[in-house]
């Protein structure tokens, strides 16, 4: 699931960038700012920085005196360009790197900080495997080196000369073989993070050539935008929350860094990779734990680490014109391609870290690793060897609903598709085309009712899921590459048990997985997860019109950070309507709980699977007191949502990162149901359910200790009573009193999204 990185995450393996849509730019990289930097306003009463809702910041020069010795002049204002006057030098650090030079080629290069500290292996009383003092990167902070002009205006000039570092920082340096030469031909980098205002995202950069201070265009590494990592990671706020900014975040996790603790590299492009990869490392495979020591000897561990999507997909990350064309939702970079065009030792060997990949990469020049690994190689290009074969070959397949027919009470409905592909035009052979017959292929075609909030009563199974028919053979060529299938059960018409009749509207589903042999090998077909497709219809609406769904959440949302939402063995792919026809208020895991083969642990006799509940517990792992358990098909697995199983790496309060703008509001929608919690003797009937009122079922999958559940009982919520009681207004909610729009604590302001 949905995976957070919680000490040391960002992407790439440098640079970065913050050119999103919506996002202020900054000052670009180079010598300075191209255009001047923003005017600061005078103002009798300057706004205090710690109160300060935004801080704007600007390098605007960086010089160096005889001595090499650097001082960076930077100014502060307030989001309206006031000047902020009263930073403290307690608020502020700098860092300083350079840029040095690759055996990879001219578009490549390894940042270096010139200010370090050397770190003992046992530092903080923690035991492990490091032995030898190691050399990390650092700021500098010093208060007798901070001036304040009082106009918004500051400096700060280091405390040491870049061609004078201290003796035993170089003699350690020169142990590990690092070098801390002063190259006044490199580029070189400040960066400033500021402190003490709970608001900061700023992290200034300034790019420059000390032996060219004039330059324009400053070559900069520019491999991974922020803006990508923040798809994910809502935002990355890292250390504290103050290093939000990627190229910030490489002039200390460069090649010259190492945890002395762990003996593992922090090189952004080795520990990011690493960490992303977590579980999946050959190496933790092997039994080997992948952590860092980090602040006051706390240990991060990322072997259980799960990333919610195929780590093959590197352009998520850092895309350049060729590997991100046609992504929109990307910000492309200068040096975004590096990965598909320069193999290295680190990047390459950071993910791929078990003994055989090892042993290759250790006997391999580095400089002559483009000679197999490129287009014209022995082992193809990069890009080719990250591909996503399976996903590519989903794009063959494109389900379609044309017509929803016998609708009414009483009828079977008679759900008309087609399956094409969209590469050719042409309509696959479902009846015929190994694709669909071969072993292992699954195409089901399903109804649910009604869309005001499925619940499927009366589909005359004991589970509230949608009715489906799976089987090929019945279905009618309609000889122009469509096909038929009708329903094996009416919709309800209430002369059944339990006598309750469907009405209003509808929904059709298509999902399921074809096979295909995607890479010729012999392991013969595989699974290809299809995009599901939905149509609603109506059941007995007035008008005729159906009414679908109330749309809450977005699916680009989810994609941002799973890349495709491919669930149940690859059957239901990328469609949340679909989703919802089963994750309904009124399904739970009983009938799956009764056969587990390892039972939860939580003391229940089933749990809601209804999707609002159930997501909402799954990404709220780490705030929970009590894991969401939920038993899987034929009882096989119970899932355990924990946080070692779970790592979100967004901000749980913004409700926007998966909602529309209004879909987490309050009051809920109108004929929203209560969730069920316990059956009753007779599953097919949800009279005798036990059922949790709407809002507080939503809000406790969150909130689910005693004083936040006291609360929401003290306000009309109930963990225990029935529908009949909602619907009567025996059981009120009051929770929009207090959290609805424009209240007092209104949940879009409590939630905070950006």
């Amino acid at each position: 699931m949905a995976a957070t990185l919680g000490l040391l995450v960002a992407c790439g393996g440098g640079g970065g960038g913050d050119r999103a849509a919506g996002v202020d730019p900054g000052p670009p990289p180079g010598n300075g700012p191209v255009t001047p930097p923003p005017p600061i306003i005078p103002d009798p009463t300057p706004v205090p920085y710690t109160e300060a809702g935004e801080l704007l910041a600007t390098i605007t020069s960086v010089t160096l005196d005889d001595n090499n010795v650097a001082t960076v002049e930077f100014q502060l204002t307030d989001g309206n360009g006031t000047a902020i006057t009263d930073l403290e030098p307690g608020n502020v650090r700098f860092t300083i790197a350079k840029l040095q030079a690759s055996e990879l080629g001219s578009m490549t290069g390894t940042w270096q900080s010139y200010v370090n500290d050397i770190e003992p292996p046992d530092n903080w009383g923690v035991t492990d495997v490091g032995t030898e003092d190691r050399l990390q990167a650092t700021y500098e902070r010093e208060e007798d080196n901070f001036v304040n002009n009082e106009d918004g205006t500051y400096s700060y000039t280091f405390g040491m000369s870049l061609s004078d570092i201290p003796e035993d920082i170089l003699a350690q340096a020169e142990e590990e073989g690092l070098d801390l030469s002063y190259e006044a031909d490199r580029t070189h980098r400040v960066v400033i993070q500021f402190d003490g205002n709970p608001n900061t995202t700023a992290n200034p950069v300034y790019d420059w050539i000390p032996a060219n201070p004039g330059a324009s265009g400053v070559f900069n590494m520019d491999i991974a935008a922020t803006a990508n990592c923040n798809n994910c990671h809502d935002p990355l706020a890292i250390h504290g929350g103050n290093r939000q900014e990627v190229q910030y975040c490489v002039t200390c996790h460069n090649a010259g860094s190492t945890d002395a603790h762990s003996t593992n590299t922090v090189d952004m492009k080795v520990m990011i990779h690493k960490l992303h990869s977590g579980a999946n490392l050959p190496s933790v495979g092997a039994g080997e734990d992948y952590y860092i020591i980090g602040f006051r000897g706390s240990k991060h561990d990322y072997s259980m680490l799960h990333y919610p999507q195929d780590i093959r997909n590197c352009v998520n990350c850092h895309a350049g014109s060729a590997t991100g064309a046609g992504r929109d939702d990307l910000v492309l970079t200068a040096q975004g391609d590096n990965w598909a065009e320069y193999p290295s030792a680190a990047a390459c060997g950071s993910c791929h870290d078990g003994e055989r990949a090892q042993g290759h990469i250790a006997g391999q020049e580095e400089a002559n690793c483009a000679s197999c690994h490129s287009s014209s190689g022995f082992a193809g290009s990069i890009a080719d060897s990250h591909r996503m074969l399976v996903a590519e070959a989903s794009e063959s397949f494109k389900a379609e609903v044309l017509a929803v027919d016998s609708t009414m009470p009483g009828e079977q409905p008679v759900v008309t598709f087609k399956i094409s592909n969209p590469d050719t035009g042409e309509n696959w052979d479902i009846k015929n085309d190994p694709a669909f017959t071969g072993p292992g292929a699954r195409l089901a075609v399903g109804v649910a009712w009604d869309t005001d909030d499925y619940n499927n009563i009366g589909n005359q199974g004991d589970n509230a899921s949608q009715v489906q028919t799976q089987d090929i053979a019945s279905f009618v060529d309609n000889g122009d590459g469509s096909y038929s299938a009708t329903m094996p059960v009416a919709v309800p018409d209430g002369s059944a048990a339990p006598g309750i009749p469907a009405s209003g509207s509808g929904a059709a589903t298509i999902e399921g997985h074809p096979v295909l042999d995607v890479d010729d090998e012999e392991e013969g077909a595989e699974t290809i997860p299809m995009t599901n497709a939905h149509a609603f219809f109506s059941i007995n609406e007035a008008d005729g019109v159906p009414v679908a769904r109330r749309t809450r959440v977005e699916l680009d949302n989810c994609l941002a950070c799973h890349g495709t939402l491919s669930l149940h063995g690859g059957n239901r792919t990328d469609d949340i309507d679909g989703c919802v026809t089963c994750h309904n208020p009124r399904n739970t895991d009983k009938r799956r709980r009764e056969i587990a083969m390892d039972p939860p642990t939580d003391g229940k006799d089933e749990e809601s699977i209804d999707f609002k509940t159930m997501v909402h517990g799954i990404h709220a792992a780490a705030i929970r007191e009590n894991a969401l358990e939920i038993v899987g098909f034929g009882g096989f697995t119970t899932h355990r949502y924990n946080e070692d199983l779970v790592h979100y790496p967004g901000d749980l309060s913004n409700c926007t990162t998966c909602h529309t703008d209004s879909g987490y509001t309050l009051p809920l929608a109108d004929g929203v149901l209560g969730v069920t919690v316990d059956t009753g003797a007779d599953r097919a009937d949800p009279s005798d359910d036990t059922v949790v009122t709407p809002t507080a079922a939503v809000c406790a999958s969150c909130h689910d200790d005693q004083v936040a559940m006291s609360h929401m009982s003290s306000n009309g919520g109930n963990f225990a009573t029935t529908q009949a009681a909602l619907d009567s207004g025996q059981v009120v909610e009051e929770c929009s009193v207090c959290h609805g729009s424009g209240r007092n604590a209104d949940v879009s302001v409590v939630h905070n999204p950006r």
